[in-house]
């Protein structure tokens, strides 16, 4: 009895403190954000991360180490740059800001300490984004001109129905009457 005691505390203990170095693990994350408001993308362990439409990017789950990043621009507003940075316990914060030469750069939000990035060796090409508004249809109804557009809210799509007038014969002419 006294032996099953012992074991299931240390059984315990062991799941106690493989749960700790778990967790542990997955606290690590990198957070970007653009001093402009500038959306951007960031190429990482081969994924490619795209910051939202103010330019803040959070990408979670990140284990200690080395890291090497390509940081690119929507339709090539900016060249690519790459960055290279460690992390070691804690999150990394870094803000994006732009030089008075049209230069990039990461300032660590906690250290201030600014890194300057390089030319990538192989720059990489943001998938081709969706188009922000899509005509879908046009038609004529009794009301008038009727179109369709898709629409990208987010990240998500909405449809948007346009209904343009058209005015009845009948009432143009009784509007030329009244002016004579």
């Amino acid at each position: 009895m006294f032996i099953r005691c012992i074991v299931r505390r240390l059984s315990f203990l062991t799941g106690f403190l493989l749960m700790a170095f778990l967790v542990n693990a997955q606290n690590n994350f990198l957070y970007i954000q653009s001093e402009n408001n500038q959306p951007y993308y960031i190429q990482l362990k081969g994924n490619v991360h795209s910051s939202n439409a103010k330019g803040y990017l959070l990408i979670p789950n990140l284990s200690d180490g080395e890291y090497s990043m390509v940081l690119g621009f929507p339709a090539g507003a900016y060249k690519e740059y790459n960055y290279k940075f460690s992390i070691a316990g804690k999150p990394k914060g870094y803000s994006l800001k732009i030089t008075q030469e049209g230069e990039w750069m990461l300032m660590d939000m906690v250290s201030l300490a600014l890194i300057r990035g390089e030319a990538p060796e192989q720059p990489i090409t943001e998938l081709p984004a969706d188009k922000q508004i899509e005509k879908l249809s046009e038609r004529t109804t009794e009301a008038g001109l009727e179109q369709v557009f898709k629409v990208k809210n987010g990240t998500k799509y909405e449809n948007l129905v346009i209904l343009i007038p058209i005015p009845k014969p009948n009432i143009v002419r009784e509007a030329q009457k009244k002016n004579n």
